[in-house]
């Protein structure tokens, strides 16, 4: 939530689905508190349809205090918001494949419920859960997920991670093998001085109070940066850990240069 103008996903992505047609369209990281599973379930069964078969899911648990109060939600404790995602996404899966669908939980419950049409895609759309907390998210994660996500982090942190959701995927999951994805901010250019450029204006775009120098030692511990190579060279330590999917945002939107040059020159290359 704030001053800076920013689209409501769902309506977005239904527009964009007329607009396009072989891209895939998906969300990020829904917040799950702001819509009742069931009807986030049939809204995402009916823009598949729409689409060809196109969506890409991605949910989390919710972190943002002020977007709550702001729109007059109540803000749950980080372990409930946790429980509520899980009952979610038990209840986007009854419905995509049983027909009516039931479920009793103790956040949400559904009661001979139909999403038809279902899915085209199969066995479900793709279901990727942004979010990385040990004791509890990770589990989430393992038990439901088709793909994990959360963004980039100094090497130890995200290595530890990945053995975390290892050992819980070895104990819990009954899916197949779990998709690694990371999400990073990307500072890309030809030159030093356009980087630096890059990063002062997206500085000056947030209207952070805090001092720059503290706001991009913080940022670059999530961002790729640098040249072309240097940003493929980013990406392959990446791999090392596992990971195939990559969801990064040029940090020069909505001017397109860095993203045409991430395509260009990254996008395809061996990683």
């Amino acid at each position: 939530m704030g001053q800076k103008p920013i689209l409501e996903c769902w309506t977005a992505l239904s527009a964009l689905s007329s607009l396009t047609r072989r891209i895939r369209l998906g969300t990020m990281v829904l917040c799950n508190s702001f819509r009742n599973p069931s009807v986030l379930a049939k809204m995402a069964a009916t823009l598949d349809n729409a689409s060809g078969g196109r969506v890409e899911l991605g949910i989390g648990a919710g972190w943002k205090e002020d977007e709550y109060s702001g729109y007059g939600y109540e803000f749950p404790s980080p372990a409930m918001r946790v429980h509520q995602l899980e009952e979610a996404l038990i209840i986007m899966d009854r419905l995509w494949s049983e027909s009516p669908a039931t479920y009793k939980g103790r956040h949400f419950t559904i009661r001979q419920a139909f999403c038809e049409p279902r899915p085209i895609q199969e066995p479900r759309i793709p279901i990727t859960v942004g979010g990385a907390g040990e004791k509890l998210m990770l589990r989430v994660v393992a038990k439901h997920a088709d793909r994990s996500n959360w963004w980039i982090c100094p090497k130890d942190l995200f290595a530890w991670r990945i053995r975390v959701l290892d050992e819980y995927c070895l104990r819990l999951r009954k899916r197949s093998q779990i998709e690694r994805s990371a999400t990073a901010f990307v500072n890309i250019a030809k030159s030093q001085e356009q980087l630096i450029r890059n990063l002062q204006r997206y500085y000056r775009i947030q209207g952070s109070s805090r001092p720059y120098e503290d706001w991009s030692n913080d940022i670059s511990t999530r961002m790729l940066s640098g040249t072309p190579e240097q940003c493929l060279d980013q990406l392959r330590e990446y791999a090392q850990f596992g990971v195939t999917y990559f969801i990064v945002r040029p940090i020069d939107l909505p001017r397109t240069e860095g993203l045409e040059l991430f395509a260009r020159e990254v996008v395809g290359r061996q990683i």
